[in-house]
């Protein structure tokens, strides 16, 4: 899915989303979640991973929802005041249209151009991190998305 680009005078920026976890941030082009939505409890699927909380139905087809945390070997993050960002597949696989991240409190909107990014080393980076930044004054992780969505087909086939 490409990022949506916006010029202005000459400057192409992206329309981007810094989503809160529990310790750090990701930033993810706005038109990769298609929708922030308030956390409700997953079904537990049975005999998976730690990191797959289970699955929902959200707009009547059923998802699954992932800790990003301890996807990446952290704790579990509090469900109190969670959200959850349902994000739109990378469409290598039409068995997974969408899945949804535990988050923490609310995006924060942001346009991005190329020289806003900064490339730093991350002392918690994790695996499912594709490149740590910093942008405004602010650091966030790149994830792989679709590391992640292979890993989750992995595990739900």
């Amino acid at each position: 899915m490409s990022a949506e680009l916006v010029t202005q005078d000459g400057i192409s920026e992206v329309s981007s989303l810094l989503i809160p976890l529990h310790e750090k941030q990701l930033i993810l082009p706005n038109v990769t979640v298609a929708e922030i939505i308030p956390y409700r409890s997953p079904t537990v699927m049975s005999g998976h991973a730690n990191w797959l909380l289970g699955q929902l139905e959200w707009r009547n087809i059923d998802i699954p929802v992932i800790s990003y945390e301890l996807l990446s070997g952290a704790a579990m993050p509090p469900i109190e005041g969670a959200r959850l960002a349902v994000v739109n597949g990378t469409g290598n696989n039409s068995a997974l249209p969408f899945f949804a991240i535990l988050i923490q409190g609310i995006p924060k909107l942001t346009h991005v151009k190329e020289d806003d990014i900064v490339t730093v080393e991350a002392m918690h980076s994790g695996p499912y991190d594709q490149m740590a930044v910093s942008l405004f004054d602010e650091q966030a992780m790149i994830p792989d998305l679709e590391m992640i969505e292979n890993e989750l087909l992995r595990h739900i086939g």
